[in-house]
């Protein structure tokens, strides 16, 4: 787990006393770690539909390439002269994609070092959001019977955007460890493909398929973690509203 995730969920909360016992110190150590919650999740909100972005740009590159291979020449592949040096696979490479990506087969070579870059990418993406969504479900298993000291006729006017802030929060966990599944997934399809330029033209249908497969999954990733950050947007106004009136309870209980 990164840094940035670990302090995703906030920081280690300290218990300080009891809340139904009319001690506010662990009040004061729920407001601390709202207010490290509402500004990382403002981070992470923006983060999340960033990575979408960038995950839709690989699978965007996948179906270009796909829809390349799925035409074949009538004269069959025009090879290029080899004694021309290093020289591109005009019959695989899409224009587009080598403009946009980078991504350009050549003659001779193993596959672009652009989709090697682009599976690593997923691997290390599905395996932080896999650790991420371990992670979580174990501190909101702990997180859910403990916030329930909320529940008095004091605070439950604050109990409610404390637990949609948590509902977020725990439905985000279990959407990391579909993204993991499905980035998994992913690689494996163009790890189970040979992307060499042999590969490719030894059978260009199977070789389209595959890579179409790869970027409808990466979509599905994309379009699911682009959910999660939104959601999380919304958890904002009830960090806000949790921070206030706690604050209000912890000055009313001091002036007494």
């Amino acid at each position: 787990m990164t840094v940035i995730d670990a302090f995703l969920v906030g920081p280690p909360v300290q218990h300080r006393g009891n809340i139904m016992d009319g001690d506010t110190s662990e009040l004061e150590g729920l407001v601390d770690v709202a207010r490290a919650h509402r500004e990382h999740e403002r981070f992470h909100s923006l983060f999340k539909l960033e990575e979408a972005v960038a995950w839709r740009r690989d699978a965007n590159a996948l179906k270009l390439l796909s829809d390349r291979w799925s035409v074949t020449d009538e004269d069959g592949p025009r090879l290029a002269d080899p004694d021309q040096g290093a020289v591109g696979c005009a019959d695989l490479n899409d224009p587009a994609v080598v403009a946009t990506t980078g991504i350009l087969f050549m003659e001779g070579a193993s596959e672009p070092a652009e989709l090697t870059a682009m599976r690593a990418g997923w691997e290390t993406a599905s395996m932080r959001y896999g650790k991420l969504s371990v992670w979580l479900a174990e501190h909101m298993s702990a997180e859910w019977p403990r916030l329930t000291q909320l529940l008095t006729p004091d605070l439950a006017e604050a109990a409610r955007p404390r637990f949609m802030a948590l509902s977020r929060t725990t439905a985000a966990g279990h959407s990391y460890s579909l993204v993991a599944n499905l980035l998994t997934t992913a690689a494996q399809a163009l790890t189970n493909q040979d992307l060499t330029p042999a590969g490719v033209r030894s059978n260009r249908d199977a070789a389209a398929q595959m890579v179409r497969t790869a970027a409808w999954l990466v979509d599905t990733a994309a379009a699911e973690i682009a959910r999660t950050g939104a959601s999380l947007t919304l958890s904002d106004p009830d960090w806000t509203e949790f921070i206030r009136i706690a604050e209000r309870k912890i000055e009313n209980d001091g002036t007494e």
